[in-house]
């Protein structure tokens, strides 16, 4: 039962997240190149914008799904009454979605670290 109600909260969450932005998506598309043989990327700097890109995509929905776990762990938390059992799992849970938003952040800026580690120009600049 308890797993059944958590799939009835995520998966509503997922399609509110999901459904809106398959719109986005389609509308991104790259438009069809009119030369013959040739694709919309042509060089190795369209294939790091490509990669950038998706990594941003996947940065934005990683903090949105941990925002979700904040806002379930803080419901958990409320609707604990007092069970100790209860309040102990919403407050794992919130550490660990913060925890996680702490390591993505240091993934987001973990090029430039190493940049400037070793004395490169940082690839996003």
């Amino acid at each position: 039962m308890n797993k059944l109600y958590k799939v009835g909260i995520i998966i509503p969450l997922l399609a509110v997240i999901i459904i809106p932005m398959m719109g986005v998506i389609a509308n991104a598309q790259a438009a069809p190149s009119n030369q013959p043989g040739e694709g919309p990327i042509t060089s190795m700097t369209q294939v790091e914008s490509l990669l950038e890109n998706i990594l941003g995509w996947i940065y934005t929905f990683f903090f949105i799904f941990a925002a979700i776990f904040i806002l379930i762990a803080a419901f958990q938390y409320l609707t604990a009454a007092g069970d100790e059992e209860k309040v102990k799992k919403a407050k794992n849970m919130l550490i660990y979605a913060v925890i996680a938003i702490a390591i993505a952040l240091v993934a987001m800026g973990i090029d430039n670290i190493v940049a400037n580690l070793v004395g490169a120009t940082p690839v996003s600049q």
